[in-house]
C-alpha cells in the first residue's frame, strides 16, 4: 500500500460521517451497530487498498526447541518436527523464520514483544490499527485466552490495555448493539433494524457483503450457544453461565479466533492481537496426554531432558491454535489481505534462551513469500519481524529492519 493510499485511509471519522449523513444515512444508524458502521467505512478503505490491509498478531508463550520446531524443505513437501506439526494444514501459507534472536528474552517480557520500549508508545497492534483502519468502529481488538494477570501485550501510548479473555464479552462488544436493550436479545436481532435501514442506500455487492456478514455472525452465535450448552445464549453471558476454565481452553481459543476473523471480515477493525495463555505458562490443556500446567511441562520432572515430551506436546498444540487462525482467515477469503505474525518470548524455554527463537509470518497474498523457511539469522529479532510485517502492508515502523527474503 502506497503512502498516498495510507493518507487516504486516514480520513477523519467526522469527514466520513458527513459523507454518510449527506447520502441520507443517519448518525444514529451508524452508531447503533458496529457491523453496519464497518460496512459503511469499508467503502472508503476498500477503494484505496491494493495490498494487505489487515494485521493479526498472535502470541504463543514459551518459545520452542529449535531441533523440535524448525521446519525443513518447502511447499507441500515441507517437513514439520514434533513441536510444529500443528501447522501442517497451513504450512504453505506460512514463512517460518529460523535462527532468530530475541531482543529481550525470558519470562515477563510480554510488553516488549510488540513494542521497542517498555512504555510510552503504541504497541504494534495499536499502531497498525491506527495506520490501516483509523475510521473502523474499533481501531484495534486484543483478545486472550487465560492471558490476564501475567503482563500485557497491548499499549495505547502510556495506557496498558488488558486482554479481553471472555469471548462472550468480546462478541457482545464487537457485534452487539451499542444503544442498549435487553441483555437477552439475540445478537443477530440487534443489527436487524440498522441493516434494513441502510440496504436501500447500498449497491447490490454491498448488500451481498452485509448478508454474508450477518450469516457469519449467526454461525458464531450458534457456536456460542453450543459452547454454553443451550439454544438461547444471551448477548452477554457471565462466568456463572459459562465458566472460562482450563477445561475449555482450546474451545475458548478457537472461539476467540472466530470472533477475530469475523471482526476483520466485517470491517469492524483492521488489527487484532490474540494471546494463547500467558508468559508464566500458568494454564493447562486437559485434553492432552499431559494434563499439568505449561510452565511445569517446560521445566520439571520426567517431562524434561532429554526429549521434553510434555513441553513438545503442549507447544505443538499451541501451534495448532495459531494454524486455526490462519486457516479461518483462508476459509473466509481474507488471508491474502491479512498479514499474520506469530511471536514468542524466548527460544529454548528450559534455558530461557535468547537464540533460535521460533517466529512465523503468514498470509499477505503476493506480498509475502510463503510455503518456505527463512534462515534469518541471529542479527534479526522480533522487532525486525514487526518492521517486516508492517512494510508488507505499506506501513513504516520507526524501529526494526526488514528481514531479507521474506517480502516478495
Amino acid at each position: 500500500m502506497k503512502k498516498s493510499q495510507l493518507n487516504s485511509l486516514r480520513l477523519s471519522r467526522r469527514s466520513v460521517l458527513k459523507t454518510f449523513v449527506a447520502s441520507g444515512i443517519s448518525k444514529a444508524i451508524i452508531s447503533s451497530s458496529p457491523l453496519v458502521a464497518g460496512v459503511l467505512f469499508a467503502r472508503h478503505a476498500d477503494a484505496q487498498a491494493t495490498g494487505p490491509n489487515k494485521a493479526v498478531s498472535i502470541y504463543v508463550p514459551g518459545g520452542g526447541i529449535h531441533e523440535f520446531w524448525a521446519p525443513t524443505g518447502a511447499g507441500e513437501s515441507m517437513q514439520l518436527p514434533a513441536m510444529s506439526m500443528g501447522y501442517a494444514g497451513v504450512k504453505t501459507d506460512c514463512n517460518f523464520l529460523l535462527n532468530m534472536s530475541h531482543e529481550s528474552a525470558g519470562h515477563g517480557r510480554m510488553p516488549r514483544l510488540l513494542s521497542n520500549r517498555w512504555g510510552g508508545s503504541d504497541s504494534y497492534d495499536v499502531f497498525m490499527g491506527k495506520q490501516l483502519g483509523p475510521d473502523m468502529p474499533f481501531t484495534f481488538v486484543n483478545l486472550g485466552v487465560h492471558s490476564n494477570g501475567q503482563g500485557y501485550l497491548t499499549r495505547n501510548g502510556n495506557t496498558q490495555i488488558p486482554f479481553e479473555d471472555n469471548p462472550f464479552n468480546a462478541f457482545k462488544l464487537l457485534f452487539g448493539n451499542n444503544s442498549g436493550g435487553s441483555s437477552k436479545t439475540p445478537i443477530l436481532d440487534a443489527h436487524a433494524d440498522a441493516a434494513n435501514a441502510i440496504k436501500s442506500k447500498l449497491g447490490s455487492h454491498e448488500i451481498e457483503r452485509l448478508d454474508s456478514h450477518l450469516d457469519a455472525i449467526s454461525d458464531t452465535q450458534r457456536r456460542l450457544d453450543d459452547l454454553v450448552g443451550g439454544s438461547s445464549c444471551s448477548a452477554a453471558p457471565n462466568t456463572e453461565e459459562f465458566g472460562l476454565t482450563y477445561d475449555t481452553f482450546s474451545q475458548q481459543a478457537r472461539l476467540q479466533a472466530d470472533i477475530a476473523v469475523a471482526a476483520l471480515k466485517c470491517n469492524i477493525t483492521r488489527s487484532v492481537s490474540i494471546a494463547f495463555g500467558n508468559h508464566q505458562g500458568q494454564f493447562r490443556i486437559p485434553e492432552l496426554n499431559y494434563t499439568g500446567n505449561y510452565h511445569q511441562s517446560i521445566h520439571g520432572g520426567s517431562g524434561g531432558l532429554p526429549n521434553y515430551p510434555h513441553y513438545t506436546e503442549m507447544r505443538n498444540h499451541l501451534a495448532s491454535l495459531s494454524a486455526y487462525v490462519v486457516e479461518k482467515l483462508r476459509n473466509e477469503g481474507i488471508l491474502d489481505s491479512t498479514v499474520v505474525i506469530e511471536t514468542t518470548d524466548m527460544g529454548h524455554a528450559d534455558k530461557h534462551a535468547g537464540t533460535d527463537v521460533p517466529m512465523m509470518i503468514a498470509g499477505g497474498g503476493s506480498a509475502i513469500k510463503t510455503g518456505v523457511t527463512t534462515a534469518a539469522g541471529s542479527s534479526y529479532n522480533q522487532l525486525d519481524l514487526l518492521h517486516t510485517a508492517a512494510k508488507s502492508c505499506g506501513v513504516t515502523l520507526d524501529y526494526g529492519k526488514e528481514i531479507p527474503n521474506v517480502l516478495a
